[in-house]
């Protein structure tokens, strides 16, 4: 899984329910490569209510859609901007994951990972709109909290000693802390409500989920599995409980999940367009009355009932389809023994015809009828294979790699932010027009808030700046 490693620490921080809907970004830096499958130096990705909607790595070095309404809704120059942002991006963590290391007297010898999470709730309003419920911009090392904003006192805190110097040098600026207030507030309310108008318009599109259920026997004498399936899923938010009278039962109980996964690709393959779980059970066959299962998707219960025990009638039937397969196995063979004892005898008596006919004809002296001499035939094949001496030369490959387009959408990216180049300087802006650092001293000179303020430290040097062009 190539996203796997970014839920490393933020996931316990999302919060999604019915009612509240939250984006975000996160970012992962790790301190030097791993020979891990799906792992890679930096990665980042948009998550829309737990779905993830864009990815880059810094392996492609390339912003791609993961939700289908993002390939069609959103235009070429959306993605690009957003692939010159993550690009910005990842050189500002690979500086800031060093300063930090060397900050936490951390060797080189050792994995290190920095990561950074911004990001919006919005609640559903009477009138259809979201209004803002929640903001965050955090930033983690190796797991632990480094450092957050309170956009409610528009000041950061610093739950680590080393957090510190570069807190006091981020709320010394307070244009940085107004300018990051408003992103939370604004800008990323106006793409939670832009990406949930694209998402709804889609899934209401979309066919109504299946809901299959068995009780299916076992080789155990007594007892029966039950298997609730949902598939055709589009989106993750599921829910597939079992319960024994009303308790509901859980892994500890013996319920086995095989997990959220797709069931359904996009034709080049890079993007899930649906998704199913499957939970099961083994019980004893007698309690199969006592047990039931709820299937809740988006927030409503799509289905909910007990299991029904396999029938007699569908065991005979099972047994009747197996009598006619072997009656017709049976059938096939003798029949084919028939024809084989067939064709042995006329060809025995084809045999038998072609002798008599040549004492008919005794060749006389010369070995040919009649006193007549047939002449050999001349070899008119060439010694390579082909006759009258020719050869079919060997048809040439003509093949040709194909390529790929994108889709057209609205304009405009998310994905904006604006760093010095090293993690002392100033955060990572939500913008991704520059970069800054988490060091301190120095400027990148670029317009951004927080191209003009030192991150995490204050006393580092702030190094070289780079550009990007859009947070996200």
């Amino acid at each position: 899984m190539d996203s796997g490693v970014v839920f490393l620490i933020f996931t316990c921080f999302s919060v999604v329910g019915s009612e509240i809907h939250t984006l975000e970004y996160i970012y992962t830096a790790l301190s030097k490569p791993v020979e891990v499958p799906g792992v890679y130096e930096f990665t980042a990705m948009g998550i829309l209510d737990n779905e993830q909607i864009d990815y880059y790595n810094s392996k492609d070095k390339t912003k791609i859609p993961r939700q289908t309404w993002m390939s069609e809704r959103l235009d070429d120059n959306y993605w690009d901007k957003g692939t010159s942002s993550r690009k910005s991006k990842e050189q500002w963590f690979k500086v800031n994951v060093e300063i930090l290391m060397n900050r936490m007297n951390h060797n080189y010898s050792g994995l290190h990972v920095l990561q950074w999470r911004h990001g919006c709730q919005g609640e559903p309003q009477p009138d259809g709109t979201l209004a803002f419920r929640d903001g965050f911009d955090q930033y983690s090392y190796d797991g632990g909290d480094f450092l957050s904003f309170d956009p409610g006192h528009l000041q950061w805190v610093a739950p680590v000693s080393q957090a510190v110097p570069t807190k006091m040098k981020w709320d010394h600026s307070q244009t940085l802390n107004q300018y990051t207030e408003g992103y939370l507030k604004r800008e990323c309310m106006d793409w939670l409500s832009k990406f949930m108008g694209y998402g709804e318009k889609d899934l209401k599109n979309q066919s109504a989920p299946g809901v299959y259920s068995r009780a299916k026997t076992t080789k155990t004498p007594g007892k029966v599995i039950l298997h609730c399936l949902a598939t055709g899923l589009h989106t993750r938010d599921v829910e597939v409980d079992i319960y024994r009278n009303d308790d509901h039962m859980t892994e500890a109980d013996g319920v086995t999940s095989t997990g959220i996964r797709p069931s359904e690709f996009s034709a080049d393959g890079t993007i899930a367009k649906t998704y199913q779980l499957k939970k099961s059970i083994e019980i004893l066959k007698s309690d199969l009355d006592i047990y039931r299962y709820k299937v809740t998707y988006r927030g409503d219960v799509t289905a909910a009932g007990k299991w029904e025990p396999e029938s007699d009638q569908v065991t005979m039937i099972a047994i009747v389809v197996a009598l006619v397969l072997l009656i017709c196995c049976i059938v096939a063979i003798v029949a084919v023994f028939l024809v084989l004892r067939y064709k042995k005898k006329v060809t025995s008596s084809r045999s038998s015809t072609t002798t008599d006919k040549e004492l008919e004809t005794q060749p006389l002296e010369n070995g040919e009828p009649n006193g007549t001499c047939i002449p050999e035939a001349e070899n008119l094949m060439h010694p390579n294979g082909e006759p009258n001496g020719t050869s079919i030369p060997e048809a040439e490959k003509l093949m040709q790699p194909n390529g790929k387009s994108k889709g057209s959408s609205p304009s405009g990216s998310i994905d904006s932010g604006r760093f010095s180049s090293k993690l002392g300087d100033t955060p990572p802006d939500s913008s991704d027009s520059s970069t800054q650092s988490l060091n301190a001293g120095g400027s990148n000179g670029s317009s951004s808030p927080r191209s003009n303020t030192p991150l995490l430290n204050g006393d580092e040097s702030s190094g070289s700046s780079t550009s990007g062009s859009q947070r996200d």
